[in-house]
């Protein structure tokens, strides 16, 4: 019995040593820090936790990781677009590396509330939260999973634009071509202040319908200016429409968007 429990207790000791991290607790309280400070739009001390090196991870559909800068505008974009914001946690959790041994990285499930500035709409925003941390202890990844989308339909204001082209008979292929090319919608997408591009093509009336959503109508004048000015897809859409240029019918501004 005696040779059993010194075989065993060895081996406890190694698997609590394994399971335990002993920066764990000084990075859960930087993550902690980081939060309260996001909820006190206190950028520049946020900053001071963050690593020039930090690689983000972010929640919008096919985006790649990111960068300090984008970070960076990211958090003025959050403390610029609302109010009162709080963080308010279901779980801090110790995180792992890719065999499963705990690294000093910290996770987090939890919930944002906050008032969006422009409408004044309840933000209640479930998500979950992982951050690294380099060997001075600042934050060097950090990756957001929450329903982006649903939140900026929630509780963003939207910017809506309404076009329409009445095609030529038979030449639905060619406009369909020149707008699902790089210089087309896509362009339009990528476009400062482009938030959404909705397309869809009803055969009764031979006629394509688009819908966008802009940050402002400041910058969809912008890009429609380009468009008209500098950019040759307009004009090279123009013959395949009913009535050339005067085809397309582009409705803006407008105003007073509400969901129900």
């Amino acid at each position: 019995m005696k040779n059993i429990l010194f075989l065993i207790l060895p081996l406890l000791f190694l698997t609590s040593c394994s399971n335990s991290n002993s920066k764990y607790a000084k990075n859960l309280a930087t993550a902690k820090q980081l939060f309260k400070l996001h909820g006190e739009e206190n950028i520049d001390e946020q900053l001071k936790l963050v690593s020039k090196d930090i690689k983000v991870e972010l929640p919008f559909y096919g985006s790649d990781i990111v960068g300090y800068e984008t970070y960076t505008s990211m958090l003025k974009g959050y403390h610029d677009a609302f109010d009162d914001i709080n963080y308010t946690a279901e779980l801090w959790l110790p995180g792992t590396d890719s065999l499963g041994v705990l690294n000093g990285s910290v996770r987090t499930y939890g919930k944002w509330t906050g008032i969006q500035v422009a409408t004044g709409k309840q933000l209640n925003l479930k998500g979950y939260w992982y951050f690294g941390f380099d060997d001075q202890g600042l934050l060097n990844a950090q990756g957001d999973f929450f329903d982006a989308g649903g939140m900026l339909n929630a509780v963003y204001p939207k910017n809506l634009v309404y076009a329409t082209m009445e095609v030529l008979p038979g030449k639905t292929d060619q406009v369909m071509e020149i707008l699902n090319s790089k210089t087309g919608l896509p362009a339009t997408r990528a476009y400062d202040g482009c938030l959404s591009v909705e397309l869809t093509f009803n055969e009764e009336n031979n006629t394509i319908y688009i819908l966008e959503n802009w940050e402002s109508n400041d910058k969809f004048n912008s890009y429609i200016n380009w468009r008209q000015n500098e950019d040759a897809t307009i004009g090279n859409i123009a013959p395949f429409l009913k009535g050339g240029i005067d085809g397309l019918k582009i409705i803006q501004p407008n105003s007073n968007y509400m969901s129900y």
